[in-house]
């Protein structure tokens, strides 16, 4: 097979030069993915069965650890190109066709994932190839458009016929694709559930025959459950002066804010609607989240005693201002007792420390909007003095 394959790759070439044709979230479950572990060092073509967790019919295991000149890296048989990451790497013929005969072959890198996928959940993909020196074909390096990767629940068949087999297909084109860069390949998709096979190599079903060959090199393999969804938070509610900083913080992405700007942040100076919108173009993928702002005046308080303030409104929701209705006063109280009550005279909250306020929940559940009744019993220590005080509080969001 390793004598056939040298013989197709010169054939192939000679044809076409005839012709003139031409982006975690998760842990990696391809296991070695840089091809660096291996059961021994390849001698010959045809040997990718030697690197460990990988195989594929006629498909090739390039090492630093192998002789000069035939499967060694960056010097091969094949062309010359360094490793993307340590000193190995894999390679195969994407596509490789002779139009007299019209036979499409094909070859294929397999693996067994470290487990099974699951599913509607969102996976991204991501691998690097290069073009190998010896299937340039004058100006048009590479007449083949796409690579992919097939996930399937059960190992794909290992053969040189096109390999159209049912399960997940993500393809991507290789225009950009030259013999002395490592070109990324992302994408991204949603499991059916229990894939646990992945192959590597071209899944197109319509191939217009014509003479070329087409053979790259791959290294740093990865599938990892990913997700694009991100949050502004919870609409809010602030104090009149109080900003807000927006941050989706999503790493590699473009943001485009509702007033056109592509900051990666927004600050929020005055009530309104809020959005944004995060590109990712490693995997081609667009997703958006909005948040809505009002103001009020949190100044208005209610000085029931001299220097005993009161807030008439507080605004529970997480972001840290203005989040817990309290007592603020210079007094030191001998007694303190403040209660809550809702609509129905429920006591949603009590406390005997000053220190301790509401945060605006009952029972660990945020309370619904809306004006509630407190209670003030208190007695100030140095004058001994007694007070009890009723009034509403409005809890906003």
């Amino acid at each position: 097979m390793k004598y056939f394959k040298k013989i197709l790759l010169f054939i192939l070439l000679l044809c076409s030069l005839i012709t003139k044709e031409q982006i975690i979230t998760g842990t990696n479950l391809v296991n070695n993915p840089s091809f660096e572990q291996y059961y021994s060092c390849p001698d010959y073509s045809s040997e990718l069965n030697k690197c460990k967790y990988w195989w594929g019919i006629s498909t090739e295991y390039f090492n630093s650890c192998a002789l000069p000149g035939e499967v060694s890296v960056p010097s091969n048989f094949i062309g010359f190109q360094y490793a993307n990451t340590g000193n190995a790497y894999a390679g195969f013929i994407l596509y490789a066709i002779l139009a007299t005969q019209h036979i499409d072959y094909r070859e294929a890198i397999k693996t067994q994932l470290s487990d099974s996928l699951i599913a509607n959940k969102r996976y991204c993909n991501n691998f690097y190839i290069s073009l190998a020196d010896s299937a340039i074909v004058l100006n048009y390096p590479v007449l083949l458009d796409s690579i992919g990767m097939l996930f399937t629940n059960n190992q794909v068949q290992d053969n040189s016929s096109p390999i159209i087999s049912n399960g997940i297909k993500v393809q991507n084109n290789i225009f950009n694709l030259d013999t002395v860069n490592w070109l990324k390949i992302s994408n991204s998709f949603i499991a059916n559930g229990g894939e646990q096979y992945l192959t590597i190599g071209n899944f197109d079903n319509i191939i217009n025959y014509s003479s070329t060959t087409t053979y790259v090199y791959v290294d740093d393999v990865s599938v990892c459950e990913c997700s694009f969804k991100f949050s502004l938070g919870n609409d809010t509610t602030l104090c009149v002066g109080e900003n807000l900083i927006l941050n989706p913080n999503m790493p590699n992405a473009t943001y485009t804010w509702q007033d056109s700007s592509h900051t990666s942040t927004y600050t929020v100076t005055h009530e309104g609607t809020y959005w944004v919108r995060a590109y990712f173009a490693d995997y081609n993928i667009t997703t958006t989240d909005t948040i809505n702002v009002s103001y009020i005046n949190c100044d208005t308080v209610e000085k029931i005693i001299p220097d005993i303030y009161i807030p008439n409104s507080f605004t529970p929701n997480g972001d840290g201002l203005n989040d817990v209705f309290n007592i603020k006063t210079v007094y030191e109280f001998s007694a303190f007792k403040l209660s809550v009550f809702g609509r129905w005279g429920e006591m949603v909250f009590e406390s005997d420390d000053i220190n301790k306020g509401w945060d605006g929940t009952y029972k660990g559940k945020p309370v619904p909007l809306g004006v509630y009744i407190f209670q003030l019993t208190a007695t100030i220590k140095d004058t001994g003095e007694q007070r009890k005080i009723t009034g509403r509080v409005t809890v906003v969001r």
